[in-house]
């Protein structure tokens, strides 16, 4: 189901537990890690699924590719911002100083359920 073909594909190292295609991962101690929430700044998406330890595939945010992202709930609509979650999911937002790494191109109806987003061309605060 991986997209992003066409961007850029960094390999690292899976810092946390073990990992899916669509978590939002930042970045801790050179090693990727699922975000914890709408604070964290999303590095970007990952691709395929890992073990922990082991080399993940990561679509830097930033770089405009649609990607495939895990819904933190339902209700996420298509052309909502979405922000990093709790476990590495993506969240709906509109609220000043959430990090927004995308944008909604498909609705979710269930957490859980992986939706296409492109990331954002730049990261950028939600005013």
């Amino acid at each position: 189901m991986a997209l992003a073909t066409e961007h850029p594909i960094i390999p690292l190292t899976n810092g946390g537990a073990d990992i899916t295609q669509g978590k939002v991962v930042k970045l801790s101690s050179g090693a990727t890690i699922a975000t914890t929430a709408v604070t964290d700044t999303a590095f970007g998406v990952v691709t395929e699924d890992a073990e922990a330890g082991e080399q993940v595939s990561v679509v830097p945010a930033g770089c405009g590719a649609i990607v495939y992202v895990e819904a933190a709930a339902s209700g996420i609509a298509v052309g909502d911002s979405l922000a990093p979650a709790a476990s590495g999911r993506a969240a709906k937002t509109t609220t000043a100083g959430h990090k927004s790494f995308g944008t909604a191109l498909e609705a979710s109806t269930a957490a859980g359920e992986l939706i296409k987003c492109v990331l954002a061309p730049s990261h950028r605060i939600m005013p």
